[in-house]
């Protein structure tokens, strides 16, 4: 099977690569940067630009797109992160238009950012998102797009992803060297809701999306039981056997991060698995503490 990976440089793709390439797949990184070789197997191939006339593929991953976390947010920042996953994803849709022979399967990426915010609703692959903020924009327009593959007779999943546990990447890179230092913290009153999963679990999912052809549509990315931001910082400082004794005040978040921490810190959303569970994913890591510990040690 060969497999394409935009994003595979970054942090759930280069996962995604070690994984499959161990399973014997053909994989190939679509990237600018042929620099960024050193960070996968030298067996990956790195291809810079996508050729309808190339022999093709069966499964396309697209991960690519600019981090919503990095920056404080502005018109500018927005832009960018808006741009770096639509402009690639028209290049996707371009070429599964003009290729002979048509991919399987498209997987995207999106975010449970979709949903919005609310403190209580549980949301599902089904339910109807609670506000229209930036994520939710960036979530439909990218998924709207990843839509148009369906045109040409391909499969496509969305995968409406979670909080992903693991050390080298995501939250917990930022998060663990200040809980280390007994410098962890409620966020606001810390009652917003973290939808997690373990990235064992994304590998299992995809792998799911992939061996299975009556699947499609979105999918959250999420392990069964969301937790409070409370919850998930008790949990981390007691495994750590650190203190937790800060809280950072709504104010003093959005003052540091501005719209960002306001959207990405102080609100969340209660999200569970629901077309995984039913297509019969079972999670290695359903518990918050089983899935941080093995994150840290891993």
């Amino acid at each position: 099977m060969r497999i394409l990976i935009t994003g595979g440089t970054g942090f759930i793709g280069s996962y995604l690569c070690e994984y499959f390439h161990k399973k014997g797949f053909d994989l190939f990184v679509l990237t600018r940067n042929l620099a960024k070789k050193h960070k996968l197997n030298s067996a990956i191939k790195l291809i810079t630009e996508l050729n309808p006339r190339q022999k093709g593929f069966n499964v396309i991953i697209n991960l690519a797109g600019e981090p919503l976390n990095q920056h404080r947010w502005n018109d500018e920042i927005k832009k960018v992160i808006y741009q770096s996953r639509i402009e690639t994803t028209q290049k996707i849709i371009h070429y599964i238009q003009n290729t002979p022979v048509k991919p399987q399967l498209l997987i995207s990426g999106s975010a449970i950012g979709f949903y919005g915010h609310h403190t209580d609703q549980i949301f599902t692959e089904a339910s109807v998102p609670a506000d229209e903020a930036f994520p939710h924009q960036l979530c439909q327009d990218w998924e709207k797009m990843t839509a148009e593959a369906t045109m040409y007779g391909t499969r496509v999943c969305l995968l409406r992803m979670g909080i992903v546990l693991d050390k080298n990447g995501g939250i917990l890179r930022a998060m663990l060297p200040l809980f280390k230092l007994g410098l962890g913290a409620i966020l606001g009153k810390g009652k917003q809701w973290i939808s997690w999963i373990h990235i064992d679990d994304v590998l299992g999912g995809v792998e799911l999306l992939i061996q299975n052809a009556d699947l499609h549509g979105p999918f959250n990315f999420t392990a069964p039981i969301p937790v409070t931001q409370k919850q998930f910082s008790q949990a981390l400082a007691a495994i750590l056997h650190r203190p937790l004794i800060l809280r950072l005040p709504n104010f003093l978040v959005e003052l540091i991060f501005g719209e960002m921490g306001k959207d990405l810190m102080l609100k969340g959303q209660k999200v569970v698995p629901k077309k995984l569970l039913e297509a019969g994913y079972v999670f290695k890591f359903s518990s918050l503490s089983e899935a941080l510990t093995a994150a840290i040690t891993k």
